[in-house]
């Protein structure tokens, strides 16, 4: 909220068109921490400061710890326990500052911020030239009069970090629009923000500007659709002025609308609608293509004329009641273009603990894998960001929904967000601004009011609380047609519990929960049994990648990795649940094996959780699982790619059950001691496509790989749909099988494999015969691209766990990502692991793991 000058929120639309900018990003800053008010006693801020030791390069956008790590100033707080030495960094004010040269004939000039974490007071040649606070609003400030020919100062001293409430504290005390996640969270370590944590410019605007380019792109019948747009300009002088929009597909013209303003006066809103009759509709992934088009709009007054572009995709996206519902329900099941969507999402967290740094390849990387998962919605959570400009626009071309919440979040210790009126104020100012900067965005499907709200009842908030019915107004104001939740979960129950489902099945609409695993048969009863509509939060804990946590984890603090190990409890405290690991696969005393059951334990948790999910869809509309990525390299936490950006077995898990066509089954447990007979029920699922005429095998192996027991049969397999198709009792395995895996193959009426599902039993109490599997054996090759490993099980006994990953270290460059993985062979079996990566020059150096064989590295 910019609070001196009063110039006009805008967007970053119009931030960058035809009048000239100077980009003050980059590496030419510098910066020097003080305590209170020194920095006036040294006039820091002024090109004639004597104050000229101690400056550290800065980088902009960026982050204060970050600068001071590259610096030397502190110790990377990512490795061991260093986040601790650098917790000072946010009680300190900041002066960044730059030079930068201007030309002599500047008659209008506006520094612009895209943001700053949190709240600083800005200086041109040692003039100040205003003040602003919240890192998600745009600071404008009219600095022509401040400037002089050639060389130029900005300085901008940034205030201490403002109170703020860590997950362990309460919501009603909270007075920011601020991420909370750096005050301390279950998944990241206290490390407050501050920084200039995204773009800086210098515009150089003319006599006409384009201030704001609003634009709703709807479909109309199957292949039409109309472009709503509306823009705000001014201008130094009245007269006529033209006004020109033009849609564009690939460079060519679509459409075009035109219009003349002839009122007098600087200010100018004009709107209008195109109606196209032939346009590629965007549809979310996995359910079409995502064609964008771009908008031109150009206004025209005598010699004067500025332009702006953005980039939009014909879609209609709304919220619609599931089937079966209870009558007091809201609309949970997300309709695009008039055909329900399955939601197979993801929650979404800040990329990184200095998320000012900007790392566009890890961007990438991430997203596309989500969308190489199957996903098709990402849930931007209420405790972190409005993410930046790049975030967007890389879901836009992947057909990732986004699911985006405020800057709100719950707390341990209560959650009603604050009625003070100040606090709703700010929420609101903020809000309009974060509104109009991101409504442009296909990709963007609904706004939530944020994370885990309640009212003063204690139940999930139902939006009649001030800040929440502000924001809901924003919302309806700035951003016409998109749903809007007042918070997630919406309940009336909030949390999917064995408890819960007991004292009324009904009232799990939109649940969060659990997030531990729960034990090989509770699990199970657990999911078997829900009710929920929608499951918007949920998950499975887990541990990283051995090499991430070697990366960041001295050798000599990695073991014993349970909560007597402080260094241990400082990486996802909330998580470790060795205890759990040991009850399910006996005592542990290696890194490695404690890494293998973990990851284990959390796929095959996540996997029955999901198929659960979507063997009831449509009255249950999705699963939104808890969480995709995490901020900093924990040990454990529940995010199925770590901290490097490298799967865990999860993220593999998850993708096979978000695949077109899913064949499973629903069983009452998944160790059988005490049971006189195996049972399952054998479901198929179809995403879009129908398959007539198709049939499934369920078959029952042993250790090496003998089929016990079989039942095949034919299946029509309709689109968008569900359908239980067999249900099994066989007996049991001989004592001497103690593990055994129920195998489900889906084909179509050519014999073409459309789906698989390979899961894992014990005849006993627990998974202990998991440890002492015999040795598998086996084959890789890997092609002359690169870009598929074919991996064959050469052996007697059946290879569990077979991955493909990256073998360099990992702080190298680049990143790979994986099309397959955490697979069960039987003897005989091969299986193909697609390979792609980003910012490498050469195919990188591969290994394939699996829990009962050594690494085998692959070049």
């Amino acid at each position: 909220m910019t609070t001196t000058p009063t110039l006009p929120p805008t967007a970053p639309s119009a931030l960058a068109g035809t009048s000239p900018s100077i980009p003050l990003d980059g590496d030419e800053w510098s910066s020097k921490g003080y305590v209170g008010e020194e920095w006036l006693l040294r006039r820091a801020h002024t090109p004639d400061t004597g104050d000229v030791h101690g400056w550290v390069p800065a980088r902009v956008p960026g982050s204060v710890v970050a600068d001071l790590v590259r610096a030397g100033q502190v110790p990377d707080p990512l490795v061991d326990r260093n986040s601790l030495a650098s917790e000072w960094v946010a009680q300190r004010t900041w002066v960044h500052r730059r030079t930068f040269e201007v030309p002599a004939d500047v008659e209008r000039a506006v520094l612009e911020f895209d943001g700053i974490d949190h709240a600083a007071r800005i200086f041109v040649n040692g003039i100040e030239v205003g003040e602003h606070t919240g890192p998600f609003t745009v600071a404008r400030f009219d600095v022509a009069a401040a400037l002089v020919p050639g060389r130029n100062l900005v300085a901008v001293v940034l205030a201490p970090a403002p109170d703020g409430q860590p997950h362990i504290g309460r919501t009603e005390l909270v007075r920011t629009m601020k991420s909370r996640m750096t005050y301390g969270w279950d998944f990241c370590p206290r490390l407050v923000h501050l920084g200039i944590w995204d773009r800086v410019r210098l515009h150089l605007p003319g006599p006409v500007r384009i201030t704001d380019l609003a634009v709703r792109a709807d479909v109309a019948g199957p292949s039409g659709g109309t472009l709503d747009w509306q823009l705000d300009f001014d201008r130094d002088e009245a007269g006529a002025a033209r006004v020109e929009v033009v849609l564009l597909r690939d460079d060519a013209v679509v459409a075009r609308d035109g219009v003349e303003v002839a009122e007098p006066g600087s200010g100018s809103r004009v709107r209008g609608t195109l109606e196209v009759a032939d346009v590629e509709h965007w549809w979310p992934n996995g359910s079409g293509a995502q064609p964008l088009y771009e908008v031109q709009a150009r206004v025209v007054v005598g010699d004067a004329e500025d332009v702006r572009r953005v980039t939009t995709g014909f879609r209609r996206v709304r919220l619609v009641d599931n089937e079966d519902a209870p009558a007091d329900a809201r609309g949970y099941t997300l309709e695009v273009n008039g055909r329900r969507i399955y939601l197979q999402g993801w929650n979404w967290v800040p990329m990184d603990i200095h998320h000012g740094v900007e790392d566009p390849q890890r961007l990438t990387h991430l997203l596309e894998m989500a969308a190489d998962a199957g996903t098709n919605l990402l849930r931007v959570w209420g405790g972190g960001l409005i993410e930046k400009a790049d975030f967007y626009a890389t879901c836009d071309r992947l057909g990732i929904l986004v699911w985006q919440e405020f800057p709100l979040s719950s707390s341990m210790h209560g959650s009603v967000p604050s009625e003070a009126e100040d606090y709703v104020r700010t929420v609101v100012d903020d809000a309009r601004e974060i509104v109009v900067r991101r409504r442009n965005h296909p990709s963007l499907a609904l706004w939530c009011g944020g994370n885990e709200l309640d009212g003063r009842d204690g139940r999930p908030a139902d939006g009649g609380q001030p800040v929440l019915a502000a924001l809901a107004a924003v919302v309806a104001e700035l951003d016409l047609g998109r749903p809007w939740l007042p918070t997630s979960p919406t309940g009336p129950t909030a949390t999917l519990t064995a408890a819960a489902l007991e004292q009324d099945p009904d009232a799990l609409h939109d649940v969060h929960g659990p997030w531990e695993h729960q034990g090989p048969a509770a699990h199970r009863r657990l999911y078997n049994r829900s009710t929920s509509l929608l499951h918007s939060e949920f998950g499975v804990e887990g541990m990283a990648d051995l090499t991430t946590i070697e990366a960041y984890l001295d050798e000599a603090r990695r073991w014993p990795a349970d909560r007597s190990n402080p260094d241990v409890v400082h990486r996802g405290d909330f998580w470790v649940n060795t205890p759990l690991l040991e009850q399910v696969f006996g005592p542990f005393d290696d890194l490695r094996s404690l890494v293998e059951a973990s990851q284990f334990l959390q796929a095959d948790g996540l996997r029955y959780a999901l198929e659960a999910n979507r063997r009831r869809q449509w009255r249950q509309s999705g699963s939104i699982p808890w969480q995709f990525n995490e901020p900093f390299p924990n040990v454990f936490c529940t995010s199925a790619v770590d901290y490097a950006g490298r799967p865990k077995a999860a993220y593999h898990a998850a993708a096979a059950v978000y695949a077109p066509f899913l064949v499973a089954a629903t069983s009452p447990t998944q160790v059988w001691a005490g049971y006189d007979a195996f049972t399952a029920e054998v479901w198929v699922s179809s995403r879009l496509e129908a398959l007539p005429g198709g049939w499934v095998r369920a078959s029952m192996h042993a250790v090496d790989g003998r089929m016990l027991a079989r039942h095949d049969v034919v299946v029509d397999v309709a689109g968008a749909a569900t359908t239980e198709v067999a249900a099994l009792r066989w007996p049991l395995p001989d004592a001497a099988d103690t593990l055994f895996w129920l195998d489900l193959v889906l084909c179509d009426a050519d014999g073409a494999v459309r789906a698989t599902n390979r899961s894992l039993f014990a005849t006993g109490d627990d998974l202990r015969s998991m440890r002492s599997l015999p040795a598998a054996r086996l084959e890789v090759q890997r092609d002359a691209s690169g870009r598929r490993v074919t991996v064959r099980n050469a052996g007697d006994t059946v290879a569990v766990g077979v991955t493909a990953r990256d073998a360099r270290a990992v702080t190298a460059a680049g990143h790979v990502r994986f099309r397959g993985g955490h697979l069960t062979l039987l003897p005989g079996e091969s299986a193909s692991i697609a390979v792609d990566w980003i910012g490498l020059d050469a195919p990188p150096s591969l290994r394939v793991d699996a829990w009962n064989t050594a690494s085998r590295h692959v070049g």
